[in-house]
């Protein structure tokens, strides 16, 4: 197996043994939901960097599926994922702050490993500098593990914005950097979600409430 898709595969393992000892989901859902968040995130990723380097892939379409070569962008994996759950909860009216809030607080984990990926396929020259800043946000929010989907949403939001001004290979159109603009739609809806003490608990309490009046 290609080092790159076993760092890859670890980084996965991790965050689904984590997600899957909150009980957050039925076990009767549990397969299908991993399988369908795996494929849409995995593809989300593809899909972001495929579309970044479209020049490229234009002219060798055989290597668009060809992910153990390296070339998942995070942001689309974490957009795909999210739309991902958001028709899940909504088939299954389940809170989709509470699923969230039972992933978030590994994923910085997780990109940090995944981040290793980028040194065996040499991307990326500053790599360890956002995969330092990750493993210091899964400490901060496990440390802090009262509103994780903000915290992360906060904190990655604004690792990936500085970190984009020392990149020069990153997704632009018109001179505006993607992965900026998508920093800043993270941090201004960790924001809101802060503001508003929105959070899993919250939405289990008042659901808790309705059901005794």
């Amino acid at each position: 197996m290609h080092i790159y898709g076993l760092i890859i595969g670890i980084s996965l393992l991790i965050g689904i043994n984590y997600f899957l000892s909150k009980n957050v989901i039925p076990k009767n859902h549990q397969n299908f939901f991993i399988f369908g968040l795996v494929i849409f995130s995995i593809i989300g990723a593809r899909l972001y960097h495929v579309i970044d380097q479209w020049p490229y892939y234009s002219q060798h379409l055989l290597s668009i599926p060809a992910t153990w070569n390296g070339g998942l962008g995070i942001y689309g994996g974490l957009l795909a994922g999210i739309i991902f759950i958001f028709f899940y909860s909504l088939l299954t009216k389940t809170s989709i702050l509470k699923i969230l809030d039972a992933i978030t607080p590994i994923l910085p984990l997780c990109q940090s490993i995944g981040r290793l990926g980028n040194f065996v396929n040499q991307e990326i020259p500053l790599w360890y500098i956002e995969a330092a800043l990750n493993l210091i946000l899964f400490f901060v929010i496990k440390l802090s593990p009262k509103n994780p989907t903000a915290k992360y949403f906060i904190g990655y939001g604004l690792i990936r914005f500085i970190f984009e001004f020392f990149r020069s290979d990153t997704w632009v159109i018109s001179q505006i950097k993607i992965a900026q603009l998508i920093s800043i739609i993270f941090i201004f809806t960790g924001f809101y979600l802060l503001i508003n003490n929105y959070n899993s608990s919250k939405i289990n309490n008042t659901s808790i409430d309705s059901d005794k009046n």
